[in-house]
């Protein structure tokens, strides 16, 4: 399969990569080093690129769980953060997200319109598409049942990075090699998602919770959980549990 001629770059993780390690320097330092880190993608991707920064207002996510990313609340920000921001649009026309992350506008032109994903963000390995990561200088493929596997894997480990509760948060049983196996076998997303389903009923079992209480838990769990992990593949689009049908 041919490599995208259009790619998408995770402008997030410029401002924080390049920011940090500009703490000590000038303004103008630290906008020359963003210009020679993005050039340095686009000389690897090719000419045609846009470059995604999640807003500053809105985030469907938090209207998941208001608890999502608490546990960075109060991170310290890079020196000239704002002013890398707006550099960005200000000079490449950067394209500031509402209501969804940079991590969602690139799925999305991934999915619908075949452009690359320019990230160091693991996370994104649950897009199916082309990816660069400019650190290791690799570019890689991810097919759709390697994404699906992907994403199904992570709804049982969670992401404690983004504070996103998994197996272990919700009834203290960790997912281990043995329960995530399964899913490399599988070749459905409605498969894998009962694999996660009956594993989070086993667990919940195991934790002595109410079982008149099971099913309606489990799903909630499972939505939220789902909700928060998962990349739009679509515009607007909210995960839904896959049905066989």
């Amino acid at each position: 399969m041919d490599k995208p001629t259009f790619w998408g770059i995770d402008g997030d993780i410029i401002v924080y990569r390049v920011g940090f390690a500009s703490n000590e320097d000038s303004l103008e330092d630290a906008l020359k080093s963003t210009d020679a880190a993005l050039q340095a993608i686009v000389n690897e991707c090719g000419e045609e690129a846009a470059i995604y920064l999640t807003g500053g207002t809105g985030n469907f996510r938090f209207g998941v769980d208001p608890n999502y990313k608490q546990n960075r609340s109060g991170a310290d920000k890079p020196k000239w953060y704002k002013e890398i921001r707006q550099h960005m649009v200000d000079k490449y026309d950067a394209i500031m997200q509402l209501d969804q992350e940079a991590d969602d506008a690139l799925a999305i032109g991934a999915c619908l319109w075949g452009h690359g994903i320019a990230t160091l963000d693991k996370d994104l390995d649950g897009c199916p598409g082309w990816h660069y990561n400019w650190v290791k200088g690799t570019t890689y493929y991810v097919s759709e049942l390697e994404a699906d596997r992907f994403f199904y894997t992570q709804m049982l480990t969670g992401d404690a990075t983004d504070g996103i509760p998994g197996l272990f948060k919700m009834v203290g049983k960790k997912a281990m090699p043995k329960t995530k196996a399964p899913l490399q076998e599988m070749t459905t997303p409605a498969e894998m998602y009962d694999h996660v389903y009956t594993v989070y009923c086993d667990g919940y079992e195991g934790a002595g919770m109410c079982l008149d209480e099971m099913h309606e838990v489990v799903d909630a769990w499972l939505l939220r959980i789902g909700r928060l992990l998962w990349m739009r593949r679509k515009v607007n689009q909210m995960w839904e549990p896959p049905t066989n049908g």
